[in-house]
């Protein structure tokens, strides 16, 4: 009866740790990804920290887009774009990522990045991030 018991048990075990590996949330996972891309870029593997962080990006994940923003801005893995970071800099700031709106913001205001000044849309970020508590 014990061996039964130890058998149930040992079965119901592995099917936990079946279905644990099976269903562990992409966040997880996305979080390992942007992990790896800090990683890479504080050892100045910038490019390695944009393969981490571009399919991030495209998912939506807020901070990936800003870091892909900063990339594109100063030229790190990537060849300098500053329309490619304005996109990441707005996508990522309309995902509620704070210093992405806060970019922006000055952005508009005094006419960084490329954008023309504009400050019904500075004061539209400005907002956002009164919303947000900032």
């Amino acid at each position: 009866m014990k061996r039964k018991n130890l058998i149930i048990r040992a079965v119901m075990l592995l099917v936990m740790l079946v279905f644990a590996m099976v269903f562990t949330p992409v966040h997880s996972q996305g979080k390992n990804a942007y992990n790896a891309g800090l990683l890479a870029s504080e050892a100045g593997d910038y490019a390695a920290a944009v393969v981490a962080w571009q399919p991030l990006a495209s998912e939506g994940d807020a901070a990936a887009q800003f870091n892909l923003a900063l990339m594109y801005h100063r030229g790190l893995g990537v060849a300098t774009d500053e329309q490619k970071a304005v996109q990441w800099y707005k996508k990522s700031a309309a995902n509620g990522y704070v210093k992405a709106q806060e970019f922006l913001a000055a952005a508009y205001r005094e006419g960084w990045f490329g954008l023309e000044k504009d400050p019904q849309k500075a004061k539209y970020w400005d907002q956002q991030l009164e919303n947000n508590g900032f």
